[in-house]
């Protein structure tokens, strides 16, 4: 209850600055970008990884409207060159290839002409594997085929790279890690005919890659190495350590979050009132 109470206050301080304009005004000064991770957008809503398109389509409009969208690789190109990020970047990426995503989040990035970098892992493409996590869900999630992947492409969106086989790079073998990265990238662009410049690692924890691991990222041409525990991203940012925001379960906290008015780091919300030192946590 306590944390409810706490929540409901804090959606009553943002709309408030809100509506007065306190964000409009604040948020030209912050040079740093968002990139935001989704998973799966459906009409249904089964909480975990799962963005209603309710949600989704409300967010992209309010990014359209008040925000800048940006491609993954504007972003790449401004901190190789050390340039300021613009104020109110926002990237929108894509992890583990669910066509959920490619039926309901393109045609609405479409709408809004948002683009996006789509992570997939390419051993699940043309496949009826499902994920470890989803075994027991009520709902079966179809993964893409590569006439999808194909048409993402051709309308314009990035295709990355997220490994063969989905896993965890942190505690596999050296050369299992590397196979997954090398692998996936020529079995990517052998099929897309286009050369692949991002990449993803999965569970994208901080336990979940290593340094050593990373070259191998580095080796294979990619440009960046995307995580997802959370965090924005600035022109000093790491690419081969590139902070992502996860996905909320509500428009406001998303909205919360592109308004520098939280972030997500780490499983944590941390919630921003008064500057650095007015900083507390809401969040697991």
């Amino acid at each position: 209850m306590g944390m409810n109470i706490k929540r409901h206050l804090l959606y009553g301080t943002y709309r408030l600055l809100k509506k007065i304009g306190y964000f409009e005004g604040l948020n030209q000064f912050f040079r740093i970008g968002k990139i935001l991770l989704f998973h799966r957008v459906a009409p249904y809503g089964d909480g975990f990884l799962t963005t209603s398109t309710l949600i989704f389509e409300g967010l992209m409009r309010e990014i359209s409207s008040n925000f800048k969208p940006v491609p993954l690789q504007d972003v790449i190109e401004r901190i190789k060159n050390r340039k300021p990020i613009d104020p109110k970047t926002v990237v929108i990426t894509f992890d583990d290839n669910y066509r959920d995503t490619f039926l309901h989040a393109v045609p609405i990035l479409l709408k809004y002409d948002i683009p996006a970098t789509f992570f997939i892992t390419s051993g699940f493409i043309n496949s009826d594997r499902h994920y470890p996590w989803d075994a027991e869900k009520r709902f079966k999630y179809p993964m893409m085929r590569w006439e999808d992947v194909k048409e993402i492409v051709t309308l314009g969106f990035e295709v990355g790279c997220h490994t063969v086989n989905h896993v965890n790079l942190g505690n596999v073998h050296l050369q299992v890690a590397r196979d997954e990265i090398f692998d996936s990238k020529d079995q990517i662009e052998n099929r897309i005919g286009r050369v692949v410049q991002s990449f993803a690692f999965p569970f994208g924890r901080k336990d979940c890659i290593i340094d050593e691991v990373r070259q191998f990222v580095k080796e294979a041409g990619f440009e960046c190495c995307c995580s997802a525990y959370g965090g924005k991203v600035t022109e000093n940012s790491n690419l081969y350590d590139l902070h992502r925001i996860p996905e909320y379960q509500t428009l406001i906290e998303f909205l919360m979050e592109l308004d520098h008015f939280n972030t997500h780091f780490d499983g944590r919300m941390s919630i921003n009132l008064f500057g650095d030192k007015g900083k507390f946590l809401i969040g697991n």
